[in-house]
């Protein structure tokens, strides 16, 4: 059974369903799978990516960066997504979340749905030469 995730956008309260194996592209230009009309993000921002049944986002060079957890996400590298992970492109803020949080409406805009526990040290990133 395919894994599915949501990308929840809270300023537009908007979902993006997101199945294993699909890659993502976000960012300021139309032909991104994910686009957001901000001016601090750019045209082709970030992508997203699975591996062995994991989800991974790397940030494409862009002007003002991609972060996970606060943590800024470093070019050339893929950082694992876990659920419940807030991922900041540019100036806007996407949280990951699973199908029981999106239809079950257990949030609301202004909170995250859990808590979200990071170890740094379990933070995995991959290069991009391992996709």
């Amino acid at each position: 059974m395919k894994k599915v995730y949501y990308l929840f956008q809270a300023a537009t309260a908007r979902n993006l369903r997101v199945e294993e194996g699909q890659e993502v592209t976000i960012g300021r230009a139309f032909d991104n799978a994910v686009h957001i009309d901000d001016s601090s993000v750019s045209r082709h921002h970030a992508v997203i990516k699975w591996k062995n049944g994991l989800m991974y986002l790397s940030d494409l060079g862009s002007t003002n960066g991609t972060m996970v957890n606060s943590e800024k996400v470093q070019q050339d590298f893929f950082y694992e997504l876990n659920l419940f992970d807030e991922v900041t492109i540019g100036n806007v803020l996407i949280k990951i979340l699973d199908e029981d949080s999106v239809i079950g409406k257990a949030f609301d805009n202004a909170k995250s749905p859990a808590k979200t526990v990071m170890l740094d040290a379990s933070r995995r990133s991959m290069k991009k030469d391992d996709f």
